[in-house]
């Protein structure tokens, strides 16, 4: 293998150990447990997308989770009886639903979000902040990289 082949395979591994680390099954029931959620494994997943991303469409939500159109649709009539989200016409699209999150929603997504950013802060307290802002640009431009592959 030569040496950007070592270096793809490299990165890909690298990014394939965080994707598993937040994939875990445990690390979503821990993160529930401690903002006081519904053990529901398919509630962390589908809040966290519908919080960073308002008014996302019912398809796209059942893509990026992997799962048919059929399963998300159902998973979102649960918790749209919960009382976390809604969904409603699309904009631009009357056929098309897309999901945001109620106010009790919201106030799950805060929640979530704050136990994940301590469990993130542990593991970085003895990282430099300047070794730390060099990683989230890393990280942002892989991201945005990513997003023009599709």
């Amino acid at each position: 293998m030569g040496i950007i082949g070592f270096m793809e395979n490299e990165i890909f591994t690298a990014l394939l150990q965080i994707v598993t680390f937040f994939n875990q099954p445990a690390n979503d029931e821990h993160i529930l447990a401690a903002a006081n959620a519904p053990r529901d494994p398919n509630l962390l997943p589908i809040i966290v997308r519908v919080g960073l991303q308002p008014h996302v469409r019912v398809g796209e939500l059942a893509s990026q989770l992997g799962k048919t159109h059929s399963s998300t649709s159902r998973q979102l009539t649960k918790f749209e009886k919960q009382g976390l989200i809604q969904t409603e016409a699309a904009a631009d699209d009357r056929r098309a639903r897309t999901v945001i999150l109620t106010a009790t929603g919201q106030s799950l997504y805060d929640r979530i979000t704050a136990v994940r950013a301590a469990k993130i802060h542990a593991v970085l307290v003895n990282v430099p902040s300047n070794q730390q802002t060099v990683m989230l640009r890393s990280l942002q431009q892989i991201a945005e990289l990513l997003a023009r592959v599709n």
